[in-house]
């Protein structure tokens, strides 16, 4: 079974961001969060670490999409995370998505959509199969289950809850602070 581990790291510096990064190569955000481990354990940056471990592995919150294409129409929409996507009979661009010959091909190109918008990407990842789109939250725990799903026609595209739901863990026990500094 995975366990969870959470860092909380207090520091009071402006340059923390040099630190700490947002960016898309995981190994160099794991380098300089050493970095900044082994500068507070060498005392030449004053903060703490909080190490503290899920009580319950976390478990992502998820929803669907279900796609009965003989009822879709170009123009329905559906959201998720509140990023709306439009249905095209044809040449779909931006936030929009082609209506497929069947139903399995209609939930590929939304799923397809879902995972190419950079302001969704970031939240959620989607797959599908068989005319149907599963929504998954990035991030283990209760907190995708806060994120909302919709559709306009809940005929063409039904949705499985107004939210994502199943997400659970993430609560914490025993707390250990190591200091160095402050």
């Amino acid at each position: 079974m995975t366990q969870s581990l959470v860092l909380t790291v207090n520091v009071d510096r402006a340059d923390v961001n040099d630190y700490v990064k947002d960016t898309s190569d995981p190994r160099g955000e794991m380098k300089a969060l050493s970095t900044l481990f082994s500068r507070i354990a060498a005392g030449t940056i004053s903060g703490s670490v909080v190490a503290q471990k899920a009580a319950v592995a976390a478990v992502a919150a998820s929803g669907t999409y279900t796609v009965t294409n003989a009822s879709v129409s170009a123009n329905d929409t559906i959201a998720c995370c509140g990023i709306t996507m439009t249905a095209k009979a044809s040449g779909a661009t931006g936030a929009q998505f082609n209506i497929g010959a069947s139903a399995t091909a209609t939930a590929a190109n939304i799923a397809a959509l879902i995972n190419s918008l950079a302001t969704l990407n970031i939240y959620v990842r989607a797959t599908s199969a068989l005319g149907v789109v599963t929504v998954r939250a990035n991030q283990a725990g209760v907190c995708g289950n806060l994120y909302a799903l919709a559709t306009s026609n809940g005929t063409g595209i039904a949705v499985s809850a107004a939210a994502m739901a199943g997400g659970t863990g993430g609560a914490v026990v025993g707390a250990t602070t190591y200091s160095r500094g402050l």
